[in-house]
């Protein structure tokens, strides 16, 4: 293999990281908004019905 294909590799490794940070990133992010949610949820007094309708009327996911 040359160093061509060496560096080549290396950084793809190192974009490989990367991206791998970034989707962890995500997902704490992703679970702290959904704590978030929750709360809100319990101070807007909402049962699961309700919260699930008012998550897809917005468009989003009610995982």
């Amino acid at each position: 293999m040359g160093e061509k294909e060496t560096s080549a590799i290396l950084g793809l490794k190192r974009e490989l990281k990367t991206t791998r940070n970034k989707a962890r990133a995500a997902q704490d992010e992703a679970g702290r908004w959904r704590r978030i949610a929750n709360t809100l949820r319990g101070i807007a007094g909402l049962d699961d019905g309700q919260f699930g309708n008012l998550i897809r009327s917005e468009g989003l996911s009610a995982e």
